[in-house]
């Protein structure tokens, strides 16, 4: 039988993937700063240059917990996520070794209600951790495109340890992003792509513990068809994988129960060509996952150019 503190380790890790790219949380493994699933098809692939509005929303509502051995915890678990993150892309014409520079911010929405036994907590729709990118590049050429950047998520939105469904973490993070895309043909309509993701994470506040160290790759195929030289359509198959690959710096016994999800579905964009506005709808299903929550997740993105 689990003690009272094995139990709080895994509250903590059922916080482990939530909503938003910035995530409530509890404690040492509260849950991380990127939310996996966000990008699909063409992941790996940024806009071109110019400004680029873009909207993701999130809904996640699992009610299945997994332990460390990836089975189900009998207890009374809910937990009901929406999140609305706002970002702002500006892709530049500087050059830097071939590759096109654009940086961008982030300012992730959140609303939360927990449920654990008989205890709850809830948040209503306040910021969370904003993100920072000031330096990225994207290499396009014919035949495949890439992408790297360097991202800081700064501790803005509320937190409190005692309190699983603060809409902030109460740490620094720094974020490295590394992808690829691959096109099919010439005229680029079939493309397989992947996205990474490492975070390392600073000292959390109030408790004093650094999370471990994560690691997330997402990935899609999709194939584009043009209707009438207005709607370009692109139907996919999309994934994402998250670990976490470092311990907690936590001395308590579940320190070295690091958090595990995978999750597997489809998506489908349109894209209006003569507003530049494009909607883009996934759907995901999670499975594999160790210490956290599982569950399906839908994913809404809106995205604007100029």
């Amino acid at each position: 039988m689990l003690s009272w503190k094995q139990w709080m380790g895994l509250v903590a890790g059922s916080l482990a993937l939530l909503a938003g790219l910035c995530s409530p949380g509890w404690a040492a493994t509260s849950g991380s700063h990127y939310n996996y699933g966000v990008e699909g098809v063409l992941a790996a692939t940024p806009p071109p240059p110019g400004w680029h509005y873009r909207m993701y929303n999130l809904w996640y509502n699992p009610s299945t917990l997994k332990d460390n051995s990836g089975n189900t915890v009998p207890v009374n678990f809910d937990l009901n996520v929406f999140a609305s993150v706002q970002r702002l892309i500006h892709v530049t014409d500087i050059k830097i070794l071939g590759a096109d520079y654009f940086y961008d911010f982030v300012v992730p929405l959140i609303d939360t209600d927990f449920t654990f036994g008989s205890f709850s907590d809830s948040h209503s729709f306040t910021i969370g951790d904003i993100e920072i990118e000031p330096f990225a590049l994207a290499w396009r050429q014919p035949r495949w495109d890439a992408s790297f950047a360097l991202a800081v998520i700064v501790p803005t939105g509320h937190f409190e340890a005692t309190e699983p469904a603060s809409p902030g973490l109460g740490y620094w993070s720094g974020r490295v992003t590394l992808g690829g895309t691959y096109y099919f043909d010439d005229k680029k309509t079939w493309s397989a792509s992947v996205l990474t993701r490492t975070l390392i994470n600073g000292e959390q506040d109030d408790t004093n513990i650094t999370p471990g160290s994560e690691f997330i790759a997402e990935y899609g195929v999709g194939k584009e068809f043009m209707i009438a030289n207005t709607w370009m359509i692109r139907p996919g198959l999309a994934g994402a994988s998250y670990w976490q690959f470092t311990d907690d710096s936590d001395e308590s016994a579940t320190a070295d129960q690091h958090k595990k999800a995978h999750a597997i579905g489809a998506e489908l964009n349109v894209f209006y060509l003569p507003m530049l506005f494009q909607v883009n709808l996934r759907y995901l299903e999670e499975y594999g996952v160790d210490n956290g929550p599982e569950e399906s997740r839908f994913i809404a993105t809106l995205t604007k150019s100029f």
